[in-house]
Protein backbone atom coordinates (compact mmCIF):
# COMPACT_ATOMS: atom_id res chain seq x y z
CA UNK A 1 0.00 0.00 0.00
CA UNK A 2 1.45 3.67 -1.26
CA UNK A 3 1.73 5.54 1.99
CA UNK A 4 1.65 9.64 0.99
CA UNK A 5 4.93 11.13 1.49
CA UNK A 6 3.42 14.18 4.08
CA UNK A 7 2.56 10.80 6.36
CA UNK A 8 6.13 9.17 5.74
CA UNK A 9 7.53 12.57 6.69
CA UNK A 10 5.41 12.83 9.59
CA UNK A 11 6.47 9.29 10.87
CA UNK A 12 10.06 10.05 10.27
CA UNK A 13 9.64 13.33 12.25
CA UNK A 14 8.17 11.13 15.39
CA UNK A 15 10.81 8.78 15.04
CA UNK A 16 12.94 11.37 15.80
CA UNK A 17 11.54 13.22 18.07
CA UNK A 18 12.73 11.09 21.04
CA UNK A 19 16.67 11.13 19.63
CA UNK A 20 16.26 15.07 19.82
CA UNK A 21 15.82 14.73 23.50
CA UNK A 22 19.23 12.77 24.01
CA UNK A 23 21.26 14.87 21.69
CA UNK A 24 24.53 16.47 23.01
CA UNK A 25 25.19 19.80 21.73
CA UNK A 26 28.64 19.62 22.96
CA UNK A 27 29.78 16.08 22.01
CA UNK A 28 27.55 16.65 19.03
CA UNK A 29 26.54 13.44 19.13
CA UNK A 30 23.51 11.44 20.85
CA UNK A 31 24.55 10.70 24.64
CA UNK A 32 22.51 7.10 26.33
CA UNK A 33 23.36 5.14 28.98
CA UNK A 34 25.72 2.26 28.59
CA UNK A 35 24.38 -0.62 28.37
CA UNK A 36 26.82 -3.30 29.78
CA UNK A 37 27.57 -7.24 30.39
CA UNK A 38 29.75 -9.81 31.87
CA UNK A 39 33.10 -7.99 33.00
CA UNK A 40 32.10 -4.39 31.89
CA UNK A 41 28.85 -4.48 34.51
CA UNK A 42 30.80 -2.00 36.50
CA UNK A 43 30.25 0.27 34.15
CA UNK A 44 26.58 -0.29 33.79
CA UNK A 45 24.31 3.35 33.21
CA UNK A 46 27.28 5.63 32.64
CA UNK A 47 26.52 8.09 29.90
CA UNK A 48 28.44 7.18 26.66
CA UNK A 49 27.78 8.82 23.29
CA UNK A 50 27.36 5.77 20.05
CA UNK A 51 28.75 6.11 16.30
CA UNK A 52 26.35 4.10 15.36
CA UNK A 53 23.13 5.67 16.65
CA UNK A 54 24.12 8.81 16.18
CA UNK A 55 25.03 8.46 12.21
CA UNK A 56 21.72 6.67 12.25
CA UNK A 57 20.15 9.92 13.32
CA UNK A 58 22.21 12.53 11.46
CA UNK A 59 20.84 10.44 8.17
CA UNK A 60 17.21 10.77 9.12
CA UNK A 61 17.56 14.23 10.00
CA UNK A 62 18.78 14.42 6.06
CA UNK A 63 15.82 12.84 5.10
CA UNK A 64 13.33 15.39 6.70
CA UNK A 65 15.03 18.00 4.11
CA UNK A 66 14.33 20.16 6.19
CA UNK A 67 17.07 22.65 6.14
CA UNK A 68 16.80 23.65 9.61
CA UNK A 69 17.85 20.20 10.47
CA UNK A 70 20.71 19.57 8.32
CA UNK A 71 23.27 22.21 9.80
CA UNK A 72 22.65 19.37 13.29
CA UNK A 73 23.37 16.61 10.53
CA UNK A 74 26.83 18.20 9.17
CA UNK A 75 28.24 18.43 12.83
CA UNK A 76 27.27 14.98 13.63
CA UNK A 77 28.88 13.78 10.14
CA UNK A 78 31.86 15.21 10.58
CA UNK A 79 31.95 14.31 14.28
CA UNK A 80 31.71 10.94 13.31
CA UNK A 81 34.28 11.29 10.34
CA UNK A 82 36.95 12.54 12.69
CA UNK A 83 36.65 8.96 14.85
CA UNK A 84 37.47 7.20 12.21
CA UNK A 85 40.97 5.45 11.91
CA UNK A 86 42.93 6.77 9.31
CA UNK A 87 45.95 5.86 9.58
CA UNK A 88 46.93 3.02 6.84
CA UNK A 89 49.72 1.42 9.39
CA UNK A 90 47.71 0.83 12.14
CA UNK A 91 45.88 -2.51 12.76
CA UNK A 92 42.37 -0.89 13.37
CA UNK A 93 42.44 1.33 9.71
CA UNK A 94 39.21 2.28 8.84
CA UNK A 95 37.22 1.30 11.70
CA UNK A 96 35.35 3.34 14.02
CA UNK A 97 34.59 3.25 18.00
CA UNK A 98 31.26 2.29 18.93
CA UNK A 99 31.64 5.08 21.60
CA UNK A 100 33.07 8.59 21.22
CA UNK A 101 34.54 7.18 24.96
CA UNK A 102 37.00 5.11 23.32
CA UNK A 103 38.68 7.35 21.62
CA UNK A 104 42.06 6.94 21.69
CA UNK A 105 41.79 3.28 20.38
CA UNK A 106 43.93 1.94 22.70
CA UNK A 107 41.63 1.61 25.30
CA UNK A 108 39.50 -0.50 24.32
CA UNK A 109 39.84 -2.44 20.89
CA UNK A 110 37.25 -1.21 18.53
CA UNK A 111 34.44 -3.49 16.86
CA UNK A 112 35.81 -4.19 13.44
CA UNK A 113 31.95 -4.82 12.62
CA UNK A 114 31.58 -0.94 12.70
CA UNK A 115 33.11 -0.67 9.09
CA UNK A 116 29.99 -2.38 8.60
CA UNK A 117 27.24 -0.89 10.44
CA UNK A 118 29.23 2.61 9.70
CA UNK A 119 29.24 2.46 6.13
CA UNK A 120 25.65 1.71 5.31
CA UNK A 121 24.75 4.73 6.85
CA UNK A 122 27.01 7.08 4.74
CA UNK A 123 26.01 5.45 1.53
CA UNK A 124 22.71 6.73 2.23
CA UNK A 125 24.40 10.05 2.10
CA UNK A 126 26.48 9.38 -1.00
CA UNK A 127 22.58 7.73 -2.64
CA UNK A 128 20.59 10.82 -1.65
CA UNK A 129 22.19 13.69 0.29
CA UNK A 130 25.34 14.97 -1.70
CA UNK A 131 23.52 18.20 -2.64
CA UNK A 132 22.57 19.16 0.46
CA UNK A 133 25.89 18.48 2.40
CA UNK A 134 29.12 20.37 1.67
CA UNK A 135 31.72 19.57 -1.26
CA UNK A 136 34.31 19.39 1.81
CA UNK A 137 32.15 17.13 3.64
CA UNK A 138 30.63 15.04 0.93
CA UNK A 139 34.23 14.58 0.26
CA UNK A 140 35.31 13.26 3.55
CA UNK A 141 32.53 11.55 3.63
CA UNK A 142 33.74 9.65 0.15
CA UNK A 143 37.04 8.64 1.30
CA UNK A 144 35.49 7.37 4.18
CA UNK A 145 32.94 5.19 2.45
CA UNK A 146 36.15 4.03 0.40
CA UNK A 147 38.39 3.34 2.93
CA UNK A 148 35.72 1.19 4.73
CA UNK A 149 34.80 -0.98 1.68
CA UNK A 150 38.29 -1.54 0.94
CA UNK A 151 39.12 -2.84 4.59
CA UNK A 152 35.83 -4.84 4.15
CA UNK A 153 37.11 -6.76 0.98
CA UNK A 154 40.47 -7.11 2.85
CA UNK A 155 39.05 -8.80 5.86
CA UNK A 156 36.54 -11.06 4.08
CA UNK A 157 34.26 -12.25 6.73
CA UNK A 158 33.24 -15.97 6.83
CA UNK A 159 29.77 -16.49 5.13
CA UNK A 160 28.86 -18.01 8.49
CA UNK A 161 28.45 -14.29 9.71
CA UNK A 162 25.31 -13.83 8.39
CA UNK A 163 24.33 -10.49 9.11
CA UNK A 164 28.08 -9.02 9.03
CA UNK A 165 28.68 -11.07 5.53
CA UNK A 166 25.66 -9.71 3.55
CA UNK A 167 26.44 -6.47 5.34
CA UNK A 168 29.69 -6.24 3.78
CA UNK A 169 28.30 -7.62 0.19
CA UNK A 170 26.34 -4.65 0.49
CA UNK A 171 29.06 -1.99 1.22
CA UNK A 172 31.33 -3.16 -1.12
CA UNK A 173 28.79 -3.87 -4.09
CA UNK A 174 27.21 -0.43 -3.99
CA UNK A 175 30.59 1.50 -3.47
CA UNK A 176 32.06 -0.43 -6.25
CA UNK A 177 28.50 0.80 -8.29
CA UNK A 178 28.68 4.01 -7.24
CA UNK A 179 32.34 5.40 -7.84
CA UNK A 180 32.61 2.36 -10.15
CA UNK A 181 35.20 0.68 -8.78
CA UNK A 182 35.29 -2.58 -10.81
CA UNK A 183 37.32 -4.46 -8.21
CA UNK A 184 35.48 -3.57 -5.56
CA UNK A 185 31.59 -4.34 -7.83
CA UNK A 186 33.40 -7.58 -8.69
CA UNK A 187 34.18 -8.63 -5.38
CA UNK A 188 30.83 -7.61 -4.58
CA UNK A 189 28.67 -9.19 -6.79
CA UNK A 190 31.14 -12.89 -5.83
CA UNK A 191 30.23 -12.68 -2.58
CA UNK A 192 26.84 -12.16 -3.29
CA UNK A 193 26.55 -15.55 -5.25
CA UNK A 194 28.39 -17.32 -2.74
CA UNK A 195 26.55 -16.28 0.13
CA UNK A 196 23.49 -17.00 -2.15
CA UNK A 197 24.74 -20.77 -3.07
CA UNK A 198 26.02 -21.28 0.92
CA UNK A 199 22.68 -19.72 2.79
CA UNK A 200 20.33 -21.48 0.08
CA UNK A 201 21.78 -24.64 -0.31
CA UNK A 202 21.78 -24.95 3.85
CA UNK A 203 18.55 -23.57 3.60
CA UNK A 204 18.63 -21.55 6.56
CA UNK A 205 21.03 -18.83 8.20
CA UNK A 206 24.30 -20.22 10.26
CA UNK A 207 23.45 -17.35 12.79
CA UNK A 208 19.86 -19.32 12.86
CA UNK A 209 16.45 -17.92 14.36
CA UNK A 210 18.32 -14.73 15.43
CA UNK A 211 15.59 -12.30 16.71
CA UNK A 212 18.57 -9.09 16.44
CA UNK A 213 20.45 -10.67 13.26
CA UNK A 214 17.58 -11.68 11.13
CA UNK A 215 16.23 -8.47 11.41
CA UNK A 216 19.04 -7.01 10.36
CA UNK A 217 19.96 -9.48 7.96
CA UNK A 218 16.41 -8.53 6.01
CA UNK A 219 17.15 -4.68 6.64
CA UNK A 220 20.76 -5.38 4.53
CA UNK A 221 18.49 -7.34 1.75
CA UNK A 222 15.99 -4.95 1.54
CA UNK A 223 18.82 -2.21 0.49
CA UNK A 224 20.36 -4.70 -2.10
CA UNK A 225 16.66 -5.00 -3.25
CA UNK A 226 16.72 -1.23 -3.95
CA UNK A 227 20.11 0.34 -4.94
CA UNK A 228 22.01 -2.57 -6.29
CA UNK A 229 22.14 -3.13 -9.73
CA UNK A 230 22.59 -5.86 -12.31
CA UNK A 231 26.25 -6.45 -13.74
CA UNK A 232 27.28 -8.58 -17.28
CA UNK A 233 24.77 -11.61 -17.14
CA UNK A 234 24.23 -11.24 -13.16
CA UNK A 235 20.87 -10.48 -12.34
CA UNK A 236 20.55 -8.79 -7.89
CA UNK A 237 17.07 -10.35 -8.10
CA UNK A 238 17.45 -13.47 -9.10
CA UNK A 239 20.35 -14.08 -6.01
CA UNK A 240 18.40 -11.59 -3.70
CA UNK A 241 15.17 -12.60 -3.44
CA UNK A 242 15.33 -16.23 -2.66
CA UNK A 243 17.35 -14.63 0.08
CA UNK A 244 14.80 -12.11 1.09
CA UNK A 245 12.15 -14.64 1.19
CA UNK A 246 13.83 -17.26 3.20
CA UNK A 247 14.47 -14.43 5.66
CA UNK A 248 10.81 -13.53 5.70
CA UNK A 249 10.06 -16.91 6.58
CA UNK A 250 12.73 -17.85 9.22
CA UNK A 251 10.34 -14.96 10.91
CA UNK A 252 7.19 -16.06 10.14
CA UNK A 253 7.29 -19.61 10.74
CA UNK A 254 9.18 -18.89 14.44
CA UNK A 255 6.29 -16.49 15.27
CA UNK A 256 3.88 -17.23 17.84
CA UNK A 257 0.47 -15.39 17.77
CA UNK A 258 -1.17 -15.97 21.31
CA UNK A 259 2.46 -14.44 23.04
CA UNK A 260 3.47 -12.47 19.97
CA UNK A 261 6.81 -13.96 20.53
CA UNK A 262 9.25 -15.33 18.05
CA UNK A 263 9.91 -18.81 19.60
CA UNK A 264 12.94 -20.25 19.88
CA UNK A 265 15.66 -21.64 19.93
CA UNK A 266 18.03 -18.68 18.96
CA UNK A 267 21.55 -18.55 18.12
CA UNK A 268 21.98 -15.06 19.12
CA UNK A 269 19.32 -12.39 20.87
CA UNK A 270 20.31 -9.43 22.99
CA UNK A 271 16.64 -9.25 24.29
CA UNK A 272 14.69 -12.97 26.04
CA UNK A 273 11.34 -11.22 25.14
CA UNK A 274 10.63 -9.60 21.61
CA UNK A 275 11.56 -6.00 21.64
CA UNK A 276 8.22 -3.88 20.38
CA UNK A 277 10.30 -2.55 17.68
CA UNK A 278 10.37 -5.91 15.74
CA UNK A 279 6.32 -6.12 16.17
CA UNK A 280 5.99 -2.67 14.37
CA UNK A 281 8.50 -3.64 12.01
CA UNK A 282 5.96 -6.96 11.06
CA UNK A 283 2.66 -4.84 11.17
CA UNK A 284 4.06 -1.82 8.71
CA UNK A 285 5.57 -4.69 6.17
CA UNK A 286 1.95 -6.51 5.70
CA UNK A 287 -1.16 -6.00 5.00
CA UNK A 288 -4.49 -3.89 6.78
CA UNK A 289 -4.93 -7.73 8.39
CA UNK A 290 -2.27 -7.88 10.65
CA UNK A 291 -2.87 -5.31 13.44
CA UNK A 292 -0.62 -5.31 16.77
CA UNK A 293 -1.29 -1.81 17.91
CA UNK A 294 2.46 -0.79 17.54
CA UNK A 295 2.26 1.39 13.66
CA UNK A 296 1.32 4.66 14.64
CA UNK A 297 3.01 4.50 18.31
CA UNK A 298 6.46 3.06 17.14
CA UNK A 299 7.74 4.57 13.71
CA UNK A 300 11.00 3.93 12.62
CA UNK A 301 14.18 6.17 11.15
CA UNK A 302 15.01 3.88 8.59
CA UNK A 303 11.42 3.46 7.12
CA UNK A 304 11.34 6.01 5.06
CA UNK A 305 13.56 5.04 2.31
CA UNK A 306 13.40 0.90 3.51
CA UNK A 307 10.18 -1.01 2.68
CA UNK A 308 10.71 -3.76 3.59
CA UNK A 309 7.16 -6.05 2.36
CA UNK A 310 6.25 -9.39 3.61
CA UNK A 311 5.53 -12.12 0.83
CA UNK A 312 1.48 -12.26 1.48
CA UNK A 313 1.28 -15.82 1.68
CA UNK A 314 3.36 -15.99 4.82
CA UNK A 315 0.80 -13.28 6.78
CA UNK A 316 -1.65 -15.97 7.99
CA UNK A 317 1.12 -17.29 9.97
CA UNK A 318 1.20 -13.97 12.04
CA UNK A 319 -2.25 -14.29 12.53
CA UNK A 320 -4.05 -16.89 14.49
CA UNK A 321 -2.31 -20.68 15.55
CA UNK A 322 -5.42 -22.85 15.39
CA UNK A 323 -3.68 -25.82 16.04
CA UNK A 324 -0.11 -27.38 17.18
CA UNK A 325 2.50 -27.54 14.80
CA UNK A 326 6.31 -28.38 14.95
CA UNK A 327 9.23 -26.94 12.82
CA UNK A 328 12.18 -28.73 12.41
CA UNK A 329 15.29 -27.26 10.40
CA UNK A 330 18.50 -28.70 9.65
CA UNK A 331 22.12 -26.90 9.05
CA UNK A 332 23.70 -29.47 6.75
CA UNK A 333 26.76 -27.68 6.76
CA UNK A 334 27.95 -27.90 10.45
CA UNK A 335 29.10 -31.17 11.27
CA UNK A 336 27.16 -32.53 12.70
CA UNK A 337 24.30 -31.10 11.59
CA UNK A 338 22.41 -28.59 13.61
CA UNK A 339 18.85 -29.73 14.54
CA UNK A 340 16.43 -26.96 15.22
CA UNK A 341 13.19 -27.86 17.09
CA UNK A 342 9.70 -25.46 17.57
CA UNK A 343 6.61 -26.73 18.83
CA UNK A 344 4.13 -23.92 18.70
CA UNK A 345 0.77 -24.92 20.40
CA UNK A 346 -2.13 -22.52 21.10
CA UNK A 347 -0.88 -22.36 25.04
CA UNK A 348 2.67 -21.88 24.55
CA UNK A 349 5.78 -22.19 22.81
CA UNK A 350 8.57 -24.55 23.26
CA UNK A 351 12.36 -24.81 20.99
CA UNK A 352 15.28 -25.86 21.51
CA UNK A 353 18.62 -27.04 19.14
CA UNK A 354 20.44 -30.10 19.95
CA UNK A 355 23.67 -28.95 20.32
CA UNK A 356 24.99 -25.64 21.39
CA UNK A 357 26.88 -23.75 24.00
CA UNK A 358 25.49 -20.86 26.91
CA UNK A 359 26.98 -17.84 25.97
CA UNK A 360 25.09 -14.88 27.17
CA UNK A 361 23.75 -14.23 23.65
CA UNK A 362 22.40 -18.00 23.19
CA UNK A 363 18.84 -19.32 23.89
CA UNK A 364 19.54 -23.18 22.96
CA UNK A 365 16.22 -24.06 25.19
CA UNK A 366 13.37 -21.17 25.50
CA UNK A 367 9.55 -21.51 26.48
CA UNK A 368 7.07 -18.85 26.26
CA UNK A 369 3.50 -18.78 27.33
CA UNK A 370 0.82 -16.48 28.46
CA UNK A 371 -0.92 -13.78 26.20
CA UNK A 372 0.81 -11.12 23.85
CA UNK A 373 -0.42 -8.69 26.91
CA UNK A 374 1.42 -11.06 29.04
CA UNK A 375 3.70 -13.22 28.25
CA UNK A 376 6.07 -14.95 30.53
CA UNK A 377 8.92 -16.88 29.54
CA UNK A 378 11.57 -19.97 30.76
CA UNK A 379 15.13 -19.99 29.88
CA UNK A 380 17.88 -22.34 30.86
CA UNK A 381 21.10 -21.18 31.21
CA UNK A 382 24.77 -22.06 32.91
CA UNK A 383 26.27 -19.52 34.92
CA UNK A 384 30.27 -19.33 35.92
CA UNK A 385 30.98 -16.54 38.81
CA UNK A 386 27.46 -14.99 37.95
CA UNK A 387 28.33 -14.90 33.88
CA UNK A 388 26.95 -17.20 31.47
CA UNK A 389 29.55 -19.93 31.14
CA UNK A 390 30.11 -20.29 27.17
CA UNK A 391 32.63 -23.58 27.94
CA UNK A 392 29.38 -25.05 29.05
CA UNK A 393 27.67 -27.06 26.52
CA UNK A 394 23.94 -27.95 25.94
CA UNK A 395 22.59 -31.26 23.99
CA UNK A 396 18.81 -32.13 24.01
CA UNK A 397 16.65 -34.26 21.82
CA UNK A 398 13.01 -32.62 21.72
CA UNK A 399 9.65 -34.18 20.63
CA UNK A 400 6.70 -31.60 21.03
CA UNK A 401 6.46 -30.22 24.27
CA UNK A 402 8.94 -32.73 25.68
CA UNK A 403 12.82 -32.37 25.90
CA UNK A 404 15.79 -34.17 27.23
CA UNK A 405 19.02 -32.31 27.70
CA UNK A 406 22.58 -32.68 28.87
CA UNK A 407 25.31 -30.43 29.89
CA UNK A 408 28.84 -30.92 29.62
CA UNK A 409 32.53 -29.14 29.64
CA UNK A 410 34.95 -28.25 27.13
CA UNK A 411 38.02 -27.76 28.04
CA UNK A 412 39.32 -25.34 24.93
CA UNK A 413 36.71 -22.97 24.83
CA UNK A 414 36.92 -19.39 26.54
CA UNK A 415 34.29 -19.18 29.47
CA UNK A 416 32.81 -15.91 28.56
CA UNK A 417 33.02 -16.07 24.79
CA UNK A 418 32.91 -18.55 22.34
CA UNK A 419 34.67 -16.32 19.31
CA UNK A 420 37.38 -14.98 21.65
CA UNK A 421 40.44 -17.67 21.19
CA UNK A 422 42.07 -19.53 24.56
CA UNK A 423 45.16 -17.39 25.56
CA UNK A 424 46.40 -21.09 25.62
CA UNK A 425 44.61 -23.09 23.35
CA UNK A 426 43.82 -26.17 25.65
CA UNK A 427 44.11 -23.69 29.24
CA UNK A 428 41.73 -26.15 31.48
CA UNK A 429 42.19 -24.50 34.48
CA UNK A 430 39.51 -22.26 35.71
CA UNK A 431 39.00 -20.42 39.00
CA UNK A 432 35.66 -20.95 40.14
CA UNK A 433 33.42 -19.32 43.34
CA UNK A 434 30.28 -20.15 42.01
CA UNK A 435 28.74 -22.80 39.02
CA UNK A 436 25.34 -23.39 38.63
CA UNK A 437 22.58 -24.16 35.97
CA UNK A 438 19.71 -22.28 36.10
CA UNK A 439 16.10 -22.54 35.11
CA UNK A 440 14.98 -18.67 34.50
CA UNK A 441 11.37 -17.75 34.56
CA UNK A 442 10.72 -14.33 33.86
CA UNK A 443 8.13 -11.92 32.28
CA UNK A 444 4.72 -11.59 33.34
CA UNK A 445 5.47 -14.14 36.31
CA UNK A 446 3.39 -14.35 39.87
CA UNK A 447 6.44 -14.46 42.01
CA UNK A 448 5.05 -15.32 44.78
CA UNK A 449 3.05 -17.95 43.71
CA UNK A 450 5.71 -19.74 41.68
CA UNK A 451 7.46 -19.57 45.71
CA UNK A 452 5.00 -21.17 47.27
CA UNK A 453 5.07 -24.02 44.73
CA UNK A 454 9.06 -24.60 45.32
CA UNK A 455 8.24 -24.09 49.58
CA UNK A 456 8.48 -28.25 49.40
CA UNK A 457 11.40 -28.57 47.46
CA UNK A 458 13.34 -31.54 48.79
CA UNK A 459 16.42 -32.72 47.20
CA UNK A 460 17.52 -32.47 43.58
CA UNK A 461 16.22 -35.87 42.60
CA UNK A 462 12.40 -34.57 43.63
CA UNK A 463 10.42 -34.06 40.65
CA UNK A 464 9.61 -30.34 40.49
CA UNK A 465 5.78 -29.92 39.12
CA UNK A 466 4.70 -26.28 38.41
CA UNK A 467 1.39 -25.04 37.28
CA UNK A 468 0.86 -21.61 35.11
CA UNK A 469 -2.82 -21.24 35.52
CA UNK A 470 -4.27 -24.34 32.71
CA UNK A 471 -0.18 -25.16 31.99
CA UNK A 472 2.22 -27.76 34.05
CA UNK A 473 5.90 -27.45 33.91
CA UNK A 474 7.89 -30.54 35.27
CA UNK A 475 11.69 -30.61 35.45
CA UNK A 476 13.46 -33.32 36.56
CA UNK A 477 17.32 -33.25 37.30
CA UNK A 478 18.00 -37.31 37.61
CA UNK A 479 21.77 -36.50 37.27
CA UNK A 480 24.22 -33.32 38.32
CA UNK A 481 27.49 -33.79 38.92
CA UNK A 482 31.03 -31.31 38.99
CA UNK A 483 34.06 -33.46 40.21
CA UNK A 484 33.49 -34.46 43.85
CA UNK A 485 30.73 -31.73 43.94
CA UNK A 486 27.17 -33.32 43.46
CA UNK A 487 24.25 -30.60 42.11
CA UNK A 488 21.14 -29.09 44.96
CA UNK A 489 18.38 -27.33 44.52
CA UNK A 490 18.37 -23.49 45.25
CA UNK A 491 15.79 -20.48 45.06
CA UNK A 492 15.61 -16.84 44.25
CA UNK A 493 14.41 -14.01 42.97
CA UNK A 494 15.40 -10.48 41.82
CA UNK A 495 13.15 -7.30 40.77
CA UNK A 496 13.30 -9.27 37.12
CA UNK A 497 13.23 -12.60 37.32
CA UNK A 498 12.57 -15.79 39.56
CA UNK A 499 15.49 -18.91 39.34
CA UNK A 500 15.55 -22.07 40.16
CA UNK A 501 18.84 -23.50 39.81
CA UNK A 502 21.10 -26.68 40.12
CA UNK A 503 24.02 -25.51 42.64
CA UNK A 504 27.31 -27.26 41.79
CA UNK A 505 30.00 -25.12 43.50
CA UNK A 506 29.80 -22.35 45.65
CA UNK A 507 32.50 -21.23 47.62
CA UNK A 508 35.83 -19.61 48.39
CA UNK A 509 37.28 -19.45 45.24
CA UNK A 510 39.27 -22.42 43.74
CA UNK A 511 40.88 -23.49 40.95
CA UNK A 512 39.70 -26.41 38.71
CA UNK A 513 41.71 -28.15 36.27
CA UNK A 514 38.81 -29.26 34.10
CA UNK A 515 41.21 -31.96 32.23
CA UNK A 516 41.55 -33.88 35.53
CA UNK A 517 37.91 -33.71 36.62
CA UNK A 518 36.02 -36.63 37.00
CA UNK A 519 32.46 -37.18 35.86
CA UNK A 520 31.28 -33.73 35.53
CA UNK A 521 28.06 -33.17 33.67
CA UNK A 522 23.90 -32.64 34.38
CA UNK A 523 21.08 -34.38 32.96
CA UNK A 524 17.17 -32.95 33.05
CA UNK A 525 14.23 -33.56 31.61
CA UNK A 526 11.59 -31.07 30.68
CA UNK A 527 7.77 -31.39 30.04
CA UNK A 528 5.47 -28.72 29.24
CA UNK A 529 1.75 -29.40 28.81
CA UNK A 530 -2.27 -28.36 29.33
CA UNK A 531 -2.70 -31.40 30.32
CA UNK A 532 -1.96 -33.15 33.80
CA UNK A 533 1.34 -34.68 34.03
CA UNK A 534 1.64 -38.11 34.35
CA UNK A 535 5.23 -38.49 33.37
CA UNK A 536 7.82 -41.48 33.90
CA UNK A 537 11.31 -41.04 35.82
CA UNK A 538 14.42 -40.60 33.55
CA UNK A 539 16.57 -43.60 33.50
CA UNK A 540 20.33 -43.16 33.38
CA UNK A 541 23.16 -45.12 32.81
CA UNK A 542 27.04 -44.60 33.55
CA UNK A 543 29.48 -46.41 31.60
CA UNK A 544 32.72 -45.75 30.80
CA UNK A 545 32.10 -41.67 30.65
CA UNK A 546 29.32 -42.03 29.18
CA UNK A 547 25.80 -40.74 30.31
CA UNK A 548 23.12 -42.39 28.97
CA UNK A 549 19.69 -41.08 29.56
CA UNK A 550 15.98 -42.61 28.24
CA UNK A 551 12.60 -40.87 28.90
CA UNK A 552 9.90 -42.13 27.49
CA UNK A 553 10.08 -42.28 24.17
CA UNK A 554 13.80 -39.83 24.25
CA UNK A 555 17.08 -40.75 24.00
CA UNK A 556 20.52 -38.79 24.94
CA UNK A 557 23.60 -40.08 25.07
CA UNK A 558 26.70 -38.01 26.18
CA UNK A 559 30.31 -37.83 27.31
CA UNK A 560 30.30 -36.89 30.95
CA UNK A 561 34.49 -36.03 31.29
CA UNK A 562 35.27 -32.24 29.92
CA UNK A 563 36.70 -32.42 26.71
CA UNK A 564 37.52 -30.12 23.71
CA UNK A 565 34.43 -28.89 22.47
CA UNK A 566 34.28 -30.84 18.91
CA UNK A 567 34.93 -34.04 20.56
CA UNK A 568 31.39 -33.59 23.14
CA UNK A 569 29.51 -32.37 20.06
CA UNK A 570 30.38 -35.32 17.53
CA UNK A 571 30.29 -37.68 20.50
CA UNK A 572 27.14 -36.72 21.70
CA UNK A 573 24.10 -38.95 19.64
CA UNK A 574 19.84 -39.52 20.23
CA UNK A 575 17.22 -40.48 19.14
CA UNK A 576 13.25 -39.99 19.29
CA UNK A 577 10.92 -43.15 19.39
CA UNK A 578 14.26 -44.96 17.80
CA UNK A 579 14.30 -42.58 14.99
CA UNK A 580 18.24 -41.37 15.00
CA UNK A 581 18.19 -37.31 15.94
CA UNK A 582 21.67 -36.91 15.36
Amino acid sequence: MHTPLSKKIDRLEKALAPLHEKYDRLAKMLRVPFRAIGFFKFLQGITVHPTRESLRYAVALMDTEDPQMYQRAREIIQQILNLQDKDSHSKTYGIWPKYLEEKPFKIVQPDPNWREFLATQLLQLALYHRPNLPVKLMAQVDRAILCAASNIQQRDTPLDYTNIAIMGIYVTLVTGQIYEINDLYNYGINRLQEFSQHILEQNNFTEYNSPDYTVITLEILGRLRLYANNFNNVTIAELVEPLYRLTWTEIAVHFHPPTRQWAGPHSRSYSTLLPIEVLALIERSTSELIDFGTLEKYPALDEYRLPLPCPGDLETLFLHLNEPRTVTQILSKRLPNQVLTTYLAPAFTLGSVNYSDFWHQRRPLMIYWGTYQDPSYLRVRCLYNNVDYAAAQFFSVQNEGKILSGVSFATDINPSNPYISQKKKHNSQLPIEDLRLRFEFGGSIDRKNLKAQLSSLATLNSTVCLSFGDLNIQIQIPYAQFGQSTGKWQIHQDSQCFYLDVLLYSGKNQVFNLSHLSQSAIAFALKVTTEKILSSEVSINIVDNWLEMEWENLNLKLWTKPAQQHFLNISACSSVAGKTVF
